[in-house]
């Protein structure tokens, strides 16, 4: 089952890209990136537009990354990326893959926001929840 579909909040838009899925809650954002995609800031310009559009400068949110594939990052993207978003409150990763998540241990000294890794998205969505809350 999708656990996209089990959260409790309704998203209020869904976007398939060729980059991968972007699910756009009130506060929360969650990105299920394609199968061995590269990502970097010159490909991720499409979800930037659709966050811009549905968060601006001004709405908190936390943008989680449901790792579900296996995918590259370039994390030089994301200083640009977050020059973007003062409004981003948190970051947090979702993945059961060991290997995974100790590469994301790496992206902490790119993100200089809080950043957590889950193994489970409804504790990452819950965690974004109390960030939001606290940023209120």
């Amino acid at each position: 089952m999708d656990a996209i579909a089990e959260l409790k909040q309704k998203p209020l838009a869904e976007h398939k890209l060729d980059l991968g899925r972007f699910v756009f809650y009130n506060n929360i954002s969650i990105a299920e990136v394609s199968e061995g995609t590269h990502v970097s800031f010159e490909n991720i310009a499409d979800m930037l537009r659709i966050a811009e559009g549905v968060y601006g400068n001004d709405v908190p949110f936390v943008y989680i990354s449901n790792r579900i594939h296996s995918y590259s990052i370039d994390p030089l993207g994301y200083y640009e990326a977050l020059k973007l978003f003062p409004n981003l409150k948190a970051y947090a990763i979702v993945s059961q893959n060991k290997q995974r998540r100790m590469l994301a241990v790496l992206e902490k000294l790119f993100i200089k926001k809080p950043i957590r890794v889950f193994d489970d998205l409804e504790k990452a969505f819950e965690w974004a929840e109390e960030i939001i809350a606290k940023s209120s």
